[in-house]
């Protein structure tokens, strides 16, 4: 069985997620909630360069299990469709 997929935030990162501590593990739905929120209402406002969220160049990311299909939904497929920028 495999480990839950986990995310955490990156030391140089630290300052743009300040309700996310960067040296903890993240169970990644829940990462992915808080990155949201912070996105909504977070100051400065801000747009991630990457289209996945939370952004492989912000987090690490450890543990889960390979998709079987590459056409599988991502954590872009997750996003909320009220959510706006």
């Amino acid at each position: 069985m495999a480990r839950p997929r986990e995310g955490c935030l990156r030391e140089e990162f630290r300052d743009w997620y300040p309700t996310i501590a960067a040296d903890a593990w993240y169970p990644a739905h829940e990462l992915t909630r808080l990155v949201l929120d912070h996105r909504r209402s977070g100051t400065p406002r801000w747009e991630a360069a990457e289209q996945r969220i939370p952004s492989d160049e912000h987090f690490e990311f450890r543990g889960g299990s390979p998709r079987a299909d590459p056409a599988e939904r991502t954590r872009q497929g997750d996003l909320p469709a009220s959510l706006n920028y």
